[in-house]
């Protein structure tokens, strides 16, 4: 009796490929390591080491990109090249320029590890029990789950996506461009402010200013982008038929009704707490910010998870995230740092000198006008497919606000608040991605043509605001 021959290529491949994704992001994981040496021991060979290690990345995972992702980072990589060449960019130069957004990696690495907690603890079940009933409404139904997106995502970021998703199945009400614009509009409001995105992180790395000196003017901000999403959408949320036909909260037991509240309650301390402990840390010691949340990011998650009695489920994530998880973000972080080092090429070439000519030449103290164009140009770029990272970086970088008559603070919010008006319409972001494959859409409808208005109010009213608020 002869034995079936198998075929050993056709076996192996995937557990190779699996391999290869672990040793990614084991690979990536040491960018996170290498930044908080940085600030630990900011020592001539950490620098080298870390700039090397940002080069292997580059070479080793940009083959590996597929799709317009991979044509911007080329683009932007050669160009790069070019410039310091041309500038002949000594040694040193070209190991500072890979540097530039190490930081913002960083953050991106760590603060995904502060959802542990949220997925860990049944929070989510929790908020479907409390929440049955009112999904079923259509004014609660968006501004509730933006609402709930942006408080979940000023903590856990792009986490927050797919858990208000999955309480929006649970309604009767299935309109795709709602459900979207809910959750994504929730997601950029807490852009504009949260410590913990990455967009945050770049500022604050290359601003002289602290988080604390714009978190009020960026929370009035995102409380504008709330109320005009609301109204834009409002003809359809009152066009929605208020039908009712799922389990709602009378359909739930006392008790089970009950500790679901403390589950929610206890969702919202934890909230309250992570974001508590990171101000306190910051008042007491002398760190940056994103150093700080770098490391409470790798704490707290462990001490919560070992005294809840989750020692088992936090190994899971851990393996999760650094296995599965920073392999799927390997695009983006490959972008981050191309995009760092073309900034750092630019502002070496006297491209950043003639662009802070052009804008004093075009509108000399007209600083509404300066904010508005600013603003544009980042949008623009976006609705195009080029990631917001990449022009608010070159700007951020190649800019001193002072120059074109703004102060840093100014500077800063406008930065953050058209990156993310910018991400709603931007096809290249990761929330869009995510949004139209989870509501099976087209990515293109979803981002520019249910998101156009919102932006073009938004792009109006930021140097307004500005203005008005005398930054």
């Amino acid at each position: 009796m002869s034995l079936p021959i198998s075929s050993p290529g056709k076996k192996t491949a995937p557990n190779v490929e699996k391999n290869m994704e672990k040793i990614q992001g084991i690979v990536i994981c040491l960018l996170a390591v290498g930044f908080v040496m940085l600030q630990v021991f900011p020592q001539t060979v950490v620098e080298v080491s870390v700039s090397l290690l940002i080069l292997a990345v580059i070479v080793g995972i940009t083959p590996m990109i597929r799709g317009s992702t991979l044509t911007i980072c080329l683009v932007l990589l050669f160009l790069a090249v070019g410039l310091m060449l041309y500038h002949n960019a000594s040694p040193q130069e070209w190991l500072q320029a890979m540097r530039v957004n190490i930081t913002l990696v960083a953050l991106f690495l760590f603060a995904p590890l502060l959802g542990i907690p949220v997925r860990t603890g049944g929070y989510v079940e929790a908020l479907k029990i409390v929440l049955s009933r009112k999904m079923n409404d259509p004014h609660f139904f968006f501004l509730g789950s933006k609402l709930l997106t942006h408080v979940l995502g000023v903590v856990i970021n792009i986490g927050s996506v797919s858990i208000v998703y999955q309480l929006m199945k649970a309604s009767t009400i299935k309109t795709p461009r709602l459900m979207a614009n809910a959750i994504n509009r929730g997601f950029i409001s807490s852009i504009f402010w949260s410590p913990y995105f990455s967009a945050m992180a770049l500022i604050l790395s290359q601003l002289p200013i602290a988080w604390t000196s714009i978190v009020i003017y960026m929370l009035g901000l995102a409380l504008i982008s709330l109320l005009v999403s609301f109204l834009i959408e409002r003809p359809l949320i009152e066009s929605m038929d208020h039908s009712n036909g799922r389990k709602t909260v009378d359909d739930y037991e006392d008790k089970e009704l009950r500790k679901a509240k403390r589950k929610v309650v206890e969702l919202f301390f934890l909230l309250f707490l992570i974001m508590a402990v990171v101000l306190l840390l910051e008042a007491v010691i002398s760190s940056s910010i994103v150093l700080i949340i770098c490391l409470v990011s790798v704490v707290f998650p462990v001490l919560w998870c070992f005294l809840t009695g989750k020692r088992a489920l936090y190994r899971e994530e851990i393996k999760e995230h650094i296995f599965v998880g920073i392999p799927r973000m390997k695009k983006e972080i490959v972008l981050f740092l191309i995009a760092g080092f073309f900034s750092g090429a630019f502002l070496h070439s006297e491209l950043s000198g003639q662009l802070v000519e052009l804008i004093n030449g075009l509108f000399g103290n007209f600083t509404i006008g300066i904010a508005f164009f600013l603003s544009l140009l980042i949008v623009l770029s976006a609705v195009v497919g080029l990631h917001p990272i990449v022009v608010v970086t070159i700007l951020v970088t190649s800019i001193k606000p002072e120059l074109i008559g703004l102060s840093p603070e100014y500077f800063a919010v406008l930065l953050l608040a058209s990156w993310g008006i910018s991400n709603t319409v931007s096809p290249a972001t990761a929330v869009n991605n995510l949004l139209a494959s989870l509501l099976k859409v087209d990515v293109f409808e979803l981002s520019i043509r249910w998101n156009f208005k919102f932006v073009i109010i938004m792009l109006f009213l930021i140097p307004i605001y500005l203005e008005i608020t005398g930054l």
